[in-house]
C-alpha cells in the first residue's frame, strides 16, 4: 500500500511539472554580454519569432525553453549585433570588383597590381580601381608618368583610400578635358607641376568629378552585386546595423531591389547627399517610426575634405603653406540655414568633419537649429573628428551631437606621421581623435568604420581605441596615450550607441526580452584576452531577427 501512494505521488509530481516552452533557437554555454546595465552578464537566451524571449543562466533557460535547434556555444561570446556609424557599402562593394589596390604598402606593390590589372582586363574601356595608400608618395600626390608607364592608350582612373583623391592617366586627362589652363572646381584642386602648370595626374574633392563624369556610368546590376558582396562582408564581422554615410539615388535603388527580395541583410539608415538636386525628395523622416529595415531620414553633409590633400578646415594654417587654414565646402552661414531647415523637417544630419575648424561650425549649425526650432530629438552627429578644439570638446553633450569616429585610425601610422606631422605639427597631431577626452565631457561616442577607406572590421577598431597603436604589430608606437578608452565604452560604441544614433535602440543594441535578436557570437571572450588580441578574433555566426545571416 506505502508502495503504491509513492508511486502515485510519483505521478503527481511529474504530471504538474511545468511543460518547456518550445522556441525556434536556444543559445548556450556562453559568454552573454547583454548591454543591458540591468542584466549585464548571462550565459543563455531563448530566441522565438525573430526576438528574445528569455535570458539567464544556462539552468533557467533549460527548465524553461525547448529549442527548435540548440547551441552550445562552449565558452564563446555573445554580443548585440554590431553598428557601424559610417560605411559606404555600395562603393566598396563596387570596388571589390574592380582593381583593388587596398593593403598594398609600397608603390612598386601598387604598380604591380595596376599593371596585372591593365593586362588581364583586355576588352574594357576604362581602368577603374581604388584604395591606393596616399602616405606613400611625396605630398600624396602621385604621378601620371607612373600610370602612363603601363597604359597612355586606355584611361586609367584610380581612387585613393581616403576617398578625397583620384590619380589617374594622361589619357583620363585628355578625355577629360583638364590641361594646364583649366581652372580649378570649386571646392577642388587639380595638382599641377610648380614650373609647367600641367596636371600632375593626382584630383582633389570635386576635382575628382571632371574625370568621373566621362567615365562609363556604373549599371544598377552592378550596384546591386557590389551592395551584396559589401552585405557579406557586414554579416561576416557581425555587423547588423549600417549608416551608409552617402547615399543618393542610384544607391537607394540597390538597396530597394535587396530589400524586395528579401537579401537586405542588416538594418540600413541611409544618409542623402543634402546638397544632390534631388535630396529633398528622397529623405523621408517618418520611415523613422517605421522599423523598416531600410530608412532615408538622414542627411550627409560635409563641411570640409582631409589632411592628407589639405583640404581639411583648420583654425590654425597648415604649417608648410602659411596664410592657408584650408576651406569650408559650403559658408557657415548657409550650412546654418539648411541645417536649422532639415532639423526642422525631423531629418538627421551626419556631417562629415575632419579639421577643427569644420567641427566648430558644424556644432555651430546644430547651436543654430537648436535656437531657431528648440530641442529635438533628431541625433545629428559629427564624423572623423581628426582634430577637434579643446573648447568644442564639452559641446558636443551639451547640444547632444553625437561623436562619431573612426577609431582604426588613432595610432600612428604613415598618413599621421609622414603627411600630417609636417602639415599641421606635434601639437595637434598630439591631440588627434580625442576619443577619451570626449568621453569625458559627456559626449556620446559612436563607432564606424569609412569603409572602404579602412577595414570594416568592428574589432579591430576597438582593439586601437583602447590601445591607441597598431591592430596589426607592424607599426611601433602609440599615438595620444591619454585618450585611451575601455573595452567595455567601445564595445556600447559599436551597440548600444550606434541603436541610439539610428533611433532603433527600442529594437535592438542591446540583449534584452523583447528586443529583435541581432546578435554576433565570437569565437573568444574579449574580457579574457589581451587587448592586442582583440583584433584577431574571428566571428563565428551573425543573427538578424534570429536568422543566421553569417555562418563561419
Amino acid at each position: 500500500m506505502r508502495g503504491l501512494c509513492l508511486v502515485l505521488l510519483s505521478a503527481l509530481v511529474v504530471g504538474c511539472a511545468p511543460a518547456r516552452q518550445s522556441v525556434d533557437l536556444v543559445l548556450r554555454g556562453g559568454a552573454v554580454y547583454t548591454l543591458n546595465s540591468t542584466q549585464p552578464q548571462a550565459q543563455a537566451l531563448a530566441v522565438a519569432s525573430g526576438h528574445i524571449v528569455a535570458i539567464g543562466t544556462d539552468r533557467e533557460i533549460a527548465e524553461g525553453y525547448q529549442g527548435k535547434v540548440e547551441l552550445d556555444l562552449a565558452g564563446q561570446m555573445v554580443l548585440p549585433g554590431f553598428h557601424d556609424g559610417h560605411s559606404h557599402p555600395v562603393f566598396g562593394g563596387v570596388e571589390l570588383a574592380q582593381c583593388s589596390l587596398s593593403e598594398l604598402t609600397t608603390v612598386d606593390g601598387i604598380l604591380e597590381k595596376v599593371r596585372a590589372c591593365n593586362d588581364a582586363s583586355t576588352g574594357i574601356e576604362w581602368l577603374l580601381g581604388a584604395g591606393w595608400d596616399l602616405s606613400l608618395f611625396a605630398q600624396a600626390n602621385p604621378s601620371k608618368a607612373l600610370l602612363d608607364a603601363i597604359s597612355t592608350q586606355r584611361p586609367i582612373f584610380l581612387g585613393g583610400a581616403d576617398g578625397h583623391s583620384s590619380w589617374v592617366n594622361s589619357k583620363a586627362l585628355a578625355l577629360a578635358g583638364i590641361d594646364r589652363d583649366t581652372p580649378d572646381p570649386p571646392n577642388g584642386i587639380i595638382e599641377r607641376d610648380a614650373s609647367t602648370r600641367e596636371a600632375t595626374g593626382t584630383l582633389r574633392e570635386s576635382a575628382q568629378d571632371l574625370v568621373r563624369a566621362v567615365v562609363p556610368p556604373l549599371s544598377a546590376a552592378a550596384r546591386r552585386d557590389g551592395l551584396l558582396r559589401a552585405l557579406n562582408r557586414a554579416n561576416g564581422f557581425g555587423i547588423t546595423s549600417i549608416d551608409d554615410a552617402d547615399a543618393g539615388a542610384d544607391e537607394l535603388a540597390a538597396y530597394r531591389d535587396l530589400d524586395r527580395s528579401g537579401q537586405l541583410t542588416a538594418r540600413v539608415v541611409a544618409s542623402i547627399p543634402a546638397t544632390s538636386i534631388d535630396a529633398d525628395a528622397l529623405m523621408h523622416p517618418e520611415d523613422r517610426t517605421t522599423g523598416a529595415r531600410l530608412r532615408t531620414d538622414s542627411a550627409k553633409i560635409f563641411i570640409d575634405g582631409v589632411l592628407e590633400g589639405e583640404t581639411a578646415a583648420l583654425l590654425d594654417p597648415y604649417l608648410d603653406h602659411p596664410g592657408f587654414a584650408g576651406d569650408l565646402k559650403m559658408s557657415p552661414e548657409a550650412l546654418n540655414a539648411r541645417v536649422i531647415e532639415l532639423d526642422r523637417r525631423g531629418i538627421q544630419v551626419h556631417m562629415h568633419a575632419i579639421g577643427d575648424r569644420a567641427v566648430r561650425v558644424a556644432l555651430d549649425a546644430v547651436a543654430a537649429a537648436r535656437q531657431a526650432n528648440g530641442p529635438s530629438d533628431n541625433r545629428h552627429h559629427i564624423a572623423h573628428l581628426q582634430l577637434v578644439d579643446q573648447a568644442d570638446r564639452p559641446r558636443f553633450g551639451q547640444l547632444g551631437v553625437i561623436a562619431n569616429f573612426q577609431a582604426l585610425w588613432a595610432f600612428p601610422d604613415l598618413y599621421i606621421t609622414d603627411v600630417n606631422l609636417p602639415q599641421v605639427g606635434r601639437a595637434r597631431v598630439d591631440q588627434m581623435y580625442p576619443i577619451g577626452s570626449m568621453l569625458q565631457t559627456g559626449a556620446r561616442i559612436v563607432g564606424g568604420s569609412d569603409w572602404p577607406v579602412s577595414s570594416m572590421n568592428p574589432l579591430l577598431a576597438i582593439e586601437t581605441a583602447v590601445t591607441r597603436s597598431d591592430p596589426t604589430g607592424r607599426i611601433a608606437g602609440v599615438l595620444n596615450e591619454s585618450e585611451r578608452v575601455s573595452l567595455e565604452q567601445m564595445l556600447a560604441a559599436y551597440t548600444l550607441n550606434g541603436a541610439y544614433l539610428m533611433h532603433q535602440e527600442q529594437l535592438t543594441g542591446s540583449l534584452e526580452v523583447g528586443k529583435a535578436a541581432d546578435l554576433v557570437i565570437l569565437a573568444r571572450d574579449l574580457f579574457k584576452i589581451p587587448p592586442q588580441e582583440i583584433g584577431e578574433v574571428v566571428v563565428t555566426r551573425t543573427l538578424l531577427e534570429g536568422v543566421t545571416v553569417y555562418p563561419r
